[in-house]
């Protein structure tokens, strides 16, 4: 047997092995972690159904009876609706009471947060589509969890090697699923740097007879000389005319996304919207004569506990007294022990919510008061995962396709916080809109006066983030 075939069956026999002991709690709360309001309500709403250990312990209002406006608010109109239905006398049905749950939506009530909307896909579930024909069942769990930790630019938020430890299983397996997504389109997405990024577009590119081997060759064995520009240099380390470089560095600038999920979300093209709208909103901040207070939707109307029965014979297995079957005692510890992990989960989802949203209340108060995109600082979820202790990916699945209720009352998505350039080229152009224009102020001035604001940036990121909003330089700026 060659060593090869023996690597093989390593490998093969490490997965099965692994399998075995792969702990479905850590995907069951990742799953709750990513979930809207929306899917977390009918999830609840499911496994209530489906858990009898599971029961609804105290409804409890987030508005605490107290709304301004009972009809257009989710927890009084359905309080509304049930009194009204009340007094109509009640319905025909006959239906077990233990296993009746109401839905927190009405069929007849006029708030409807998604009747009139068309659902975005998104890059995650772009790439789910695709991943379900690319991959065998057994791997496409891997491939789900390695999506779901791709940041906003496309590219994964964290290392294979904390990949491979968080989910138990070997650095080989994860690295062969990431290949596969790696072909998937967009082109370029699943990369774990911008030069294995670019490799794959041109990769892509020369398959499909568009290529250009000189920039193939430039960013594989000369990546750090692209920013250089020394045509000569590489012209002879790569055996061609400068000419030919000045091409293939043209054809990398124009042919080439170093953000390949942007044209899925783009982080700043985004519509607000009132409370009102058919976005319903993942968390709501209010402002409060304390300050700002985080409210986390999903799962809000009620408290979710172990039904009191099963808790009492749960606890009597446990002190290993009671006569119960076998097949009894199995069914009350499975279904307890199922409940207690999901109530955990939703638990630990809104505290991670909470945490992140009060990390961008304290980096983002200027837009907060305002709601104006020029007050918003420069912010990204790795910063926000340092501030928590939290890990990057977690962040990124905590705020994936949600959204924020402002205290104006405008729904944005969770991406608006976290563009570490936005709030930088607001600001060049309104320096630039207030300078005078017979003495326009230099690249280097813009970049001193954004310092006092205290944005730090260099020169040449003044340049690009000025070209790229299409002003002019100083001397074409003078009148």
């Amino acid at each position: 047997m060659s060593a090869e075939e023996l690597a093989v069956l390593i490998r093969q026999d490490q997965r099965q092995t692994v399998t075995q002991r792969i702990d479905p709690k850590l995907i069951m709360a990742n799953a709750i972690l990513q979930q809207t309001s929306l899917e977390l309500a009918q999830h609840i709403e499911a496994e209530l159904l489906e858990n009898p250990a599971l029961d609804i312990v105290e409804e409890v209002p987030a508005c605490n009876g107290d709304c301004l406006d009972p009809a257009n608010c989710p927890c009084c109109s359905q309080r509304l609706a049930l009194a009204s239905r009340e007094k109509e006398g009640p319905e025909p049905l006959d239906l077990e009471p233990d296993l009746y749950v109401e839905t927190v939506y009405e069929a007849d009530d006029d708030y409807d947060p998604l009747g009139n909307v068309e659902a975005e896909l998104t890059l995650q579930e772009h790439l789910r589509n695709q991943l379900r024909a690319s991959l065998p069942d057994e791997d496409y769990w891997i491939g789900d969890y390695l999506i779901s930790s791709l940041n906003e630019s496309g590219r994964l938020a964290a290392p294979v090697e904390d990949i491979a430890a968080e989910l138990g299983i070997p650095q080989e397996d994860v690295t062969r699923v990431l290949k596969v997504i790696q072909t998937l389109d967009p082109p370029g997405v699943g990369a774990r740097d911008l030069q294995e990024c670019l490799l794959i577009q041109l990769q892509y590119l020369r398959e499909d007879g568009r290529g250009d081997p000189v920039a193939e060759g430039i960013v594989r064995h000369h990546f750090g000389e692209i920013t250089k520009r020394r045509y000569t240099k590489l012209a002879r380390a790569l055996g061609t005319t400068p000419e030919r470089v000045r091409r293939a560095l043209s054809f990398i600038a124009t042919q080439l996304n170093p953000f390949p999920a942007s044209q899925f979300r783009p982080p700043w093209v985004y519509k607000p919207t009132n409370s009102r709208s058919a976005v319903r909103p993942d968390v709501v901040i209010r402002r409060t004569e304390f300050g700002y207070e985080v409210d986390v939707q999903g799962g809000e109307s009620f408290l979710l506990g172990v039904n009191p029965n099963y808790r009492e014979l749960y606890n009597t297995i446990r002190r290993g007294n009671g006569h119960l079957p076998e097949q009894e005692r199995k069914h009350v510890t499975e279904y307890v022990e199922r409940a207690e992990l999901f109530i955990r989960n939703i638990n630990q989802r809104r505290k991670t919510l909470r945490l992140i949203t009060q990390s961008i209340i304290e980096a983002q108060q200027g837009f907060l008061e305002t709601g104006s995109r020029r007050y918003l600082r420069p912010l990204t979820r790795t910063r926000i995962a340092q501030m928590r202790g939290l890990h990057e990916s977690t962040v990124s699945r905590a705020t994936a396709n949600k959204y924020v209720q402002l205290p104006n009352q405008e729904v944005v998505p969770f991406d608006i916080f976290f563009n570490p350039s936005l709030s930088v080229k607001v600001a060049i152009e309104e320096i630039i809109s207030r300078e005078d224009p017979a003495r326009p102020l230099s690249d280097q001035q813009i970049a001193e006066m954004l310092r006092e604001k205290g944005i730090t940036v260099a020169r040449r990121t003044v340049v690009k983030y000025r070209e790229a909003q299409k002003l002019l330089s100083s001397t074409r700026r003078r009148r």
